[in-house]
């Protein structure tokens, strides 16, 4: 318990402490059109629960996401960073997971609304190397960031045997082996279109496993991540599969959002979907980026995102027919669903794009 200002005794909470009036919460949710507006606060003994309103959480965190563009995000208070750019004379798999690390530090500072790229280190707050070679000398003031070595999953010591661009070839062999006898692939060997597809499959799956990991921290490569790499793709496929077949099927086109009634979604993995993922996109890229000044990035944290996000929506696809007859009076809840799942897709993708890793159209 807080003292309370008024009696000065042990019985108050952080309201009273703070002088905090809850119902000035509500009113400022609404009146400054929060994303997910307080419908009531209320305080019992240590705990504090806030009731949003979920009817306009999902029509305001649908509609922003699927009008808005990525230059829309204006940031506040920004710092500048240079992420100096190293040659590393090697290939092996740890130098191209620092490789893989500096793309997608630029990618983050490109989508943060607190940090933006310098394009010089004079113009810079913060300067930052990542390399895999702790004897490069790095400018002063410059924080440098070594990413930690790829480990061989079956002897758990240095991946150093083979070239990345050798390991990326075998990684495609695997994905259209895999493709073939355990989905059923039947396109031909020489195929272009199919040879593109499995190339962008293994090149996924490879940035996958070797970005899931704390960037300081070794990684085992080649075990049971891949797997979970699969399962990314699978779902980005399968999402991209479900809106195919909703404009395949001629259903009629989603209305406008002022004609959709979001009180409709009331299964408990769209909230989920909605406030978990859709909703805490920004906050993702922020949290990443949160120990820059420190020397340290988080880009692990996009995936452990990604992984969350189709764990999800795979039980909500399992779950939930999301595609129903083409009956009238079934398709106010299909249209919720659309456009949820198209929010979701959009979210997806550019999460995806941080890792420089395209959708996937079919598995």
């Amino acid at each position: 318990c807080l003292l309370d200002r008024d009696n000065g005794n042990g019985s108050g909470d952080v309201f009273s402490y703070r002088g905090i009036d809850p119902e000035e919460i509500v009113r400022r949710s609404q009146g400054e059109k929060w994303d997910l507006p307080v419908e009531r606060v209320e305080v019992q003994k240590n705990r504090c629960i806030v009731f949003l309103d979920r009817r306009t959480a999902f029509r305001n965190v649908i509609i922003r996401t699927l009008k808005r563009d990525e230059e829309d995000c204006e940031g506040t208070e920004e710092k500048s960073v240079f992420v100096e750019e190293i040659s590393e004379d090697n290939q092996t798999l740890t130098d191209f997971r620092g490789i893989l690390l500096r793309k997608v530090l630029l990618n983050l500072l490109g989508r943060s609304r607190k940090y933006s790229r310098a394009p010089q280190r004079i113009d810079a707050d913060i300067s930052c190397t990542i390399t895999s070679k702790s004897s490069v000398e790095v400018a002063s003031g410059s924080k440098k960031i070594i990413p930690g070595v790829v480990l061989d999953s079956r002897t758990r010591k240095k991946s150093s045997s083979a070239t990345w661009m050798e390991v990326l070839e075998a990684k495609v062999k695997e994905c259209e082996l895999v493709a073939r006898h355990r989905y059923g692939f039947r396109g031909p060997g020489g195929d272009s279109q199919a040879g593109k597809m499995f190339e962008n499959l293994g090149k996924a799956i490879l940035t996958l496993e070797l970005v899931e990991a704390k960037p300081t921290s070794p990684v085992a490569f080649g075990g049971s991540s891949s797997r979970s790499g699969s399962f990314i793709l699978y779902n980005s496929a399968r999402m991209e599969t479900l809106l195919e077949a909703f404009r395949k099927r001629n259903f009629p086109e989603t209305p406008d959002f002022s004609e959709i009634d979001f009180s409709l979604l009331s299964e408990p993995e769209e909230w989920i979907i909605l406030l978990n993922f859709i909703a805490s996109e920004q906050w993702m890229i922020e949290k990443s980026l949160c120990e820059l000044h420190l020397g340290r990035i988080s880009p692990h944290l996009v995936c452990s995102f990604l992984h969350s996000l189709v764990t999800i929506f795979s039980t909500y696809y399992r779950r939930v027919q999301i595609l129903t007859d083409n009956r009238q009076h079934l398709l106010q809840v299909l249209h919720c669903r659309i456009v949820l799942l198209r929010a979701l897709r959009k979210v997806f993708n550019r999460t995806l794009a941080l890792l420089d890793i395209a959708p996937v159209a079919k598995m």
